[in-house]
C-alpha cells in the first residue's frame, strides 16, 4: 500500500545520489506516496537513464582490452547509477529505470539481465553477487482499478545487506529488507525481508537455516575457507 507522508531520511540519501530529478513529485515517489509517473521532471529522469543505459549496453567489448575492460565499465557505471563502490561490475544487459536511486557497494559482481525498477531506493551492499537475470522491483500499484485509470502508483525502497548471494532468477518486491550474509536460493520470490545470516528459497521466499557470520568462520578451525588467501 502506498505510504501518507515522506520519509525525511530517504529525501536525505538521495540528496546526495548522482542524476537525481528532484522536485516535489520525486520526493513523494521515494518516499513510497502516490504519484504520477508521467509529470515532466520524472520523464525526464528516465529518459537520462534511457541514454546511460544505452552507452553501458552497447559499449562493444572488441574496442576495448580484456584489461582495461573492468574500468571502463566502471566509469560508464558511475555516470549511470546514483553511487557505486569501487570494485563493482555488472554485467550487460543491465537495465535500471532510473538509475539514479540504484546505491551499489563495493566489490559486488551482477550477473546479465539484471532489472531494476528504481522508482524507489534500492540499496546494494558491499561484496554482493546476484546470478543472471535477476529482478528487483521497488514500483508497485494499489489493486484499485480506478488507480490505473488515473495513473498513479507509488514504490517501496529495497534493501539488499553486505555479503549476500542472489540467485539465478530471483525476485524481488517492493519494501524489502534482506540481511547480510544471506544466500536467496534460485527462483525465489522475496515478498517478505529476510533476517541476516539465513538461506532461503521458494516462492514465497522462505528461511530454511541460518548460518555463522564470516567473523564466526574465520574462528571455527573446522572451516575450509578460514585460512584461504583470495586470489588476484
Amino acid at each position: 500500500m502506498a505510504a501518507k507522508e515522506k520519509r525525511p531520511e530517504l529525501i536525505a540519501l538521495a540528496r546526495d545520489l548522482n542524476g537525481v530529478p528532484m522536485c516535489e513529485d520525486y520526493e513523494k515517489m521515494i518516499s513510497g506516496m502516490l504519484y504520477n509517473p508521467l509529470l515532466p521532471r520524472l520523464v525526464e529522469g528516465r529518459h537520462r537513464c534511457r541514454i546511460l543505459t544505452a552507452d553501458y549496453n552497447q559499449l562493444d567489448p572488441r574496442t576495448v582490452s580484456y584489461d582495461k575492460i573492468a574500468e571502463t565499465r566502471f566509469e560508464l557505471l558511475k555516470k549511470l547509477v546514483g553511487r557505486v563502490g569501487e570494485g563493482t561490475f555488472v554485467e550487460p544487459p543491465f537495465l535500471p529505470d532510473y538509475g539514479c536511486n540504484v546505491v551499489i557497494g563495493k566489490d559486488c559482481f551482477i550477473n546479465w539481465n539484471c532489472t531494476i525498477l528504481d522508482t524507489s531506493l534500492v540499496i546494494i551492499g558491499d561484496r554482493v553477487q546476484m546470478g543472471p537475470n535477476v529482478g528487483i522491483f521497488s514500483a508497485g500499484h494499489e489493486t484499485s482499478v480506478l488507480s490505473r485509470r488515473k495513473f498513479v502508483e507509488f514504490g517501496h525502497p529495497i534493501k539488499i545487506g553486505d555479503d549476500c548471494w542472489i540467485g539465478g532468477n530471483v525476485l524481488i518486491l517492493p519494501g524489502i529488507t534482506i540481511g547480510e550474509g544471506c544466500t536467496i536460493g534460485a527462483g525465489s520470490v522475496v515478498t517478505k525481508d529476510i533476517p541476516p545470516f539465513s538461506v532461503a528459497v521458494g516462492s514465497p521466499c522462505k528461511v530454511i537455516k541460518t548460518i555463522q557470520s564470516a567473523e564466526e568462520e574465520e574462528k571455527d578451525p573446522s572451516n575450509p575457507y578460514a585460512n584461504m588467501v583470495r586470489e588476484l
